[in-house]
């Protein structure tokens, strides 16, 4: 072969461009960070189903790096992805926290609520419906909350039950408090904070907190 002949071939060598990996591959190969997180909503639309299990979990620790960072920018549309592909209480739960976080309780309540009113009940059930309660408390309507957070609660759940107590012991409702937090010392979810309503309630005087300086 001539040297023009080899260079030649060197040259077309050089230009043939290796195709890139599809995004649900790549996303494994990254390091957590917001490079992985915009990856995974790549791959999230686009991974073929015997990738799609190994996806979710990946996308749901990089979800849980970004929120507990704060990066809510990056989180919330991760956590939107998630649920466009997975449609699942689960994804509804993820988007739900994620949305909540973000300061979009309308998108979150949206989200839950329509969740909740697909499953039966049961502890699926009982987490949407707890979260709906604490997007409600954390957007002002209480009266709405107590709602979500009171079905809940007669459908097991134990967290709901310690939030109820420290709203009933915030506003000096002191046996009803009292009722609330005892029925959850014996249960493993949310115990500790049970056990600190109950000695909170036990102490003498008016619980509620002080309106003035």
């Amino acid at each position: 072969m001539s040297l023009a002949a080899l260079a030649l071939v060197v040259c077309l060598a050089q230009d043939v461009t290796t195709p890139a990996a599809p995004a649900w591959k790549r996303a494994r190969e990254l390091a957590p960070g917001t490079a992985r997180a915009e990856t995974l909503i790549d791959a999230l639309a686009t991974a073929p189903e015997a990738e799609l299990l190994a996806t979710y979990k990946l996308g749901v620790e990089e979800l849980g790096n970004q929120t507990r960072a704060f990066h809510m920018d990056v989180a919330l549309p991760l956590a939107e992805a998630l649920h466009a592909r997975a449609g699942a209480p689960w994804s509804a739960a993820c988007l739900g926290i994620a949305a909540r976080k973000a300061g979009a309780p309308a998108r979150a309540h949206a989200v839950l609520a329509e969740a909740a009113a697909g499953v039966p009940d049961g502890p699926e059930r009982y987490a949407l419906l707890e979260e709906l309660g604490l997007v409600s408390l954390g957007a002002g309507d209480e009266p709405l909350a107590r709602r979500e957070l009171g079905a809940s609660l007669a459908r097991g759940s134990s967290n709901a039950g310690v939030v109820l107590g420290l709203l009933a012991l915030r506003d000096g409702r002191r046996d009803e408090a009292r009722a609330l937090f005892r029925a959850q010392l014996e249960r493993p979810e949310g115990r500790s904070w049970a056990w600190r309503g109950w000695g909170l309630s036990m102490l003498p005087g008016d619980s509620r907190p002080a309106t003035g300086p």
